[in-house]
């Protein structure tokens, strides 16, 4: 409990004093009965004696002191000195200071604090200091209230992200502190596994840490590393700095200096990296870092990289040289910001062989296809209108193809209902459901090779053109059961230039001429469907751990009719020569190269066929006797449809397409597809207008199919203290990782960005992607496989080995492969990744302090893939 200080306490005092007699005894006053309550200064400190006698005594400090032990507290005769015994608590403003054992000189106003021995001889109860938000752990400690000056002995201290260790220190007024026999560390043991050891120090709190001779220590061994002075950031914000290289050799590119350059930590809401390699051989490269955030505005990352490859020596057989460069850039929105406009941005582009060249990362070394996007969208509240404008890009890295939409800008307005009441009562009426919206792009595309991306022929090969769609629809039930929907739709396109085509006697074939000035087409469309519900229920017995099974199926009937928009009248289509004779000719569009293209040629009415079908499981709880149910889905979907053209000369009949998926036992996921032709081929190959039923006596003929399948199985996991089970932030420099978890890369990764989180408390995992494709139109059938499959093992709570392979069935062989082995070393980590064979055939292996201040603390042999270019 506490006791507090005052005057009561002297008068006590002395009158003990006046019965005891003079002497040196101390009374004892335990620690569950004594209970003074001080004012918040001593006024009265004065010892109640006749008024000629009265003495002012020294000025008392400022605030009160609370004091507490849970054995018993102890006070000189005197009244200046109280010894505190037993979980022993000192508090003086923002100042507290727990120790087994504490000391206190109220003349002085100095406080002794030390632990104790226990029952097994070890000192327990050891000081703990706090000031403000700064927290010390000790062995023993000296401190001044009025000098705030403290002497300490075994001081453990937390500086930005590390500990610093030190066996005599010196706290300032000015709450500098200095330092004899220190170590610094990032491991949070009492012993540390490692550490550097500092003659001297001094630390200035949350600016910096200056250091004398130092070397470094690794389980109580020495290493013949040592340094004359040392200088190590110590704040809370971020601040700049030297990045240090790494060194080796290749055998192609020559010895290198890689990942050296600088940090630059602009404010707390921004930073940039530069690091740069540079190769003996010619080689180099060149890297741009930059992270951004404004809590509840927006975040994001950008990124550039500029490289130049020289392989092998010049005037070899195996010489080449090339250029790339990559641009990344990510940004969010956050959605309070602005809650009706937003804007995002995912960006990777690049030259195609740079990902193959320079990528750190498997996944990205084997991506084929790469995508970004741009898009800024806007909705305005209490009104239909909405826009949105976009830049999107997609890429094929195998054949260098870009293709390239910008701008491209939609205006939509949401479905109005021009004929519903504002205040209606009751259902509506199928008029009242009558609804419309209105949507109209721009778009502007462009498709080329990467070699032409930043020459004239992107102009020429611009297409842009603009669209209007306005459906009109409605529902309404019919016999109760049965919704009926009908629907209109108009849609109209604008271009600046069409196409014209002729036969050029002199080349012996068709040449295509532009033909510039404004354009339009337009067209329409109805349809009319028809669907319900119906559901079938079969019930078990009250015994059966089955409940029931439910099949739902919805059928549905369409029709739709187009006119043909290729009738001279209209104007959209027109025919050209194709041989010398001049006899044969080809209708074409002459908006066949718009971005939207035109309208169709031949009149088309449908009747569109399909049925759906949902089966599901009703059992009962195994593991609760309250006979709680759960569902289980047999087959999520599975649907069949076709479709018959009334108006087609031959061959109205569609193929028959069937589509499901299910998820069994929640965890393998199958979806499937196929396709049915029901007209017969000829020994050529070629469908002709003659059933397969009458040809074959087969109902139709298999055209096509797809069967993915996918899984993933793990061991349980435990949660993190908080419940959650995410990982801890990955953003570098983070100080530290999850106790239970580590970060690690793939082979040649030397950027933590590009790290993977790698969970202990995961005992196994596996995962498997199969997907099978058939196709067989005519005569001739094609094949193609894909496998892949990953996972990891937890050994122990310290060893983890994982792998990631796949199989190419077309050549009988693995694709790309790469084990890794993760050992968690408490303050350090080690990794070891292999790529046994292939194009990135390579190994790396590392030991290294976990991300944090020491960082560089690392010992990396790698072998790259570079030398076997």
């Amino acid at each position: 409990m506490y006791l507090r200080l005052l005057p009561v306490l002297f008068l006590t005092l002395q009158i003990s004093h006046l019965a005891w007699g003079a002497g040196s005894e101390p009374v004892v006053v335990s620690a569950s009965s004594a209970h003074l309550v001080a004012h918040s200064a001593f006024a009265s400190d004065t010892v109640a004696t006749p008024s000629d006698t009265l003495k002012k005594k020294k000025k008392a400090i400022e605030s009160p002191i609370f004091t507490n032990a849970s054995d018993s507290i102890v006070y000189s005769l005197d009244g200046q000195r109280a010894f505190l015994y037993g979980d022993a608590v000192v508090k003086y403003q923002d100042l507290e200071l727990k120790a087994a054992y504490i000391e206190f000189d109220m003349e002085k106003r100095v406080v002794f604090a030390e632990g104790r021995p226990d029952s097994t001889g070890a000192i327990a109860g050891k000081p703990l200091f706090k000031e403000g938000n700064q927290e010390f752990a000790m062995d023993n400690i000296f401190y001044n209230f009025d000098s705030r000056k403290a002497k300490i002995s075994g001081v453990i201290t937390e500086q930005a992200g590390g500990y610093l260790h030190s066996s005599v220190t010196k706290k300032m007024a000015n709450d500098h502190i200095n330092v004899a026999g220190g170590k610094f560390t990032t491991c949070d043991q009492e012993h540390p596994h490692f550490y550097i050891a500092i003659s001297k120090a001094k630390l200035i709190p949350n600016d910096k840490i200056i250091a004398g001779p130092a070397y470094i220590v690794i389980e109580d061994v020495t290493l013949p590393i040592g340094i004359p002075f040392g200088f190590f950031p110590s704040t809370s914000s971020r601040q700049s700095g030297v990045i240090l290289p790494e060194y080796g050799e290749e055998a192609n590119r020559g010895f290198f200096l890689r990942g050296g350059g600088f940090y630059f930590g602009f404010s707390d809401y921004m930073d940039m990296t530069l690091t740069a390699d540079v190769f003996s051989l010619g080689s180099w490269a060149g890297r741009a870092r930059s992270q951004y955030r404004k809590r509840y505005k927006y975040s994001g990352n950008f990124s550039f990289d500029l490289a130049r490859n020289v392989i092998g020596e010049q005037g070899t057989v195996n010489y080449s040289k090339s250029s790339t460069y990559w641009l990344r850039w990510s940004h969010s929105q956050d959605p309070k910001a602005r809650p009706n406009t937003t804007f995002q941005a995912n960006v990777n582009f690049g030259s195609s062989s740079h990902n193959k060249l320079n990528s750190v990362a498997l996944q990205e070394y084997l991506s084929n296809s790469i995508t970004s996007s741009i898009s800024y969208s806007r909705v305005w509240e209490g009104t239909p209108f909405s826009l949105t404008t976009s830049l999107n890009h997609s890429q094929n890295t195998r054949d260098s193809i870009v293709n390239i939409g910008f701008p491209r800008v939609s205006f939509n307005v949401a479905r109005v209902y021009p004929f519903k009441k504002k205040n209606a009562t009751g259902p509506a009426t199928w008029y009242q459901k009558i609804g419309f919206s209105y949507n109209t792009s721009l778009d502007n595309s462009v498709t080329v090779k990467e070699d032409q991306l930043f020459t004239e022929q992107v102009f020429d090969k611009f297409k842009s053109g603009m669209k209007h769609d306005i459906p009109l629809s409605t529902s309404f039930n019919l016999l109760k059961y049965v919704t009926v929907s009908p629907s209109v739709n108009y849609s109209e396109v604008w271009y600046l230039k069409t196409i014209e085509k002729s036969w050029d006697e002199e080349k012996k074939s068709v040449v295509i001429d532009t033909i510039p000035g404004f354009k339009r087409a337009w067209q329409y469309s109805t349809s009319a469907s028809m669907s319900t519900k119906i559901y079938g229920m079969y019930n078990f017995g009250p015994k059966s751990p089955v409940v029931a099974v439910r099949h739902m199926m919805t059928p549905a009937i369409s029709f739709s009719y187009r006119p043909d928009f290729s009738g001279p009248e209209y104007g959209y289509f027109k025919e050209v020569q194709t041989d010398e004779t001049g006899s044969k000719f080809q209708q074409y569009s002459i908006f066949e190269q718009g971005v939207y293209g035109g309208p169709s040629a031949g009149e088309a009415g449908m009747i569109g066929l399909s049925l759906g079908n949902n089966l599901e499981m009703k059992v009962r709880s195994l593991k609760d006797s309250t006979a709680d149910f759960r569902k289980i889905k047999i087959l999520e979907s599975f649907s069949v449809s076709t479709s018959y053209n009334l108006l087609a000369d031959t061959m109205n009949l569609s193929d028959i397409s069937i589509s499901g998926r299910t998820n069994l036992f929640n965890k393998i996921s199958i979806n499937f597809s196929g396709g049915f032709s029901p007209y017969a081929i000829t020994e050529k190959g070629q469908v002709y207008n003659r059933f397969q039923i009458q040809e074959k006596g087969k109902l139709a003929r298999f055209t096509r199919g797809n069967v993915g399948l996918s899984f993933s199985l793990n061991g349980g996991k435990k949660g993190n203290d908080d419940g959650s089970t995410n990982p801890p932030d990955a953003i570098p420099p983070a100080l530290g990782t999850n106790p239970s978890g580590t970060y690690m890369g793939d082979a040649m990764s030397t950027d933590y960005a590009n790290l993977n989180y790698v969970d202990f408390d995961v005992p196994w995992n596996v995962r498997l992607q199969y997907n099978f494709t058939y196709n067989k139109p005519g005569l001739e059938k094609n094949i193609s496989q894909t496998l892949g499959f990953s996972g990891d093992l937890s050994l122990t709570k310290k060893w983890k080995v994982a792998f990631t392979s796949g199989y190419d069935f077309k050549n009988n062989r693995l694709t790309t492969t790469s084990f890794n082995i993760f050992r968690d070393l408490h303050c350090w980590e080690m990794r070891l990744t292999v790529v046994p064979f292939g194009d990135r055939k390579s190994y790396s292996f590392q030991i290294n302090v976990r991300p944090g201040i020491l960082q560089d603390l690392k010992l990396t042999k790698k072998d790259s893939h570079f030398d076997r270019l």
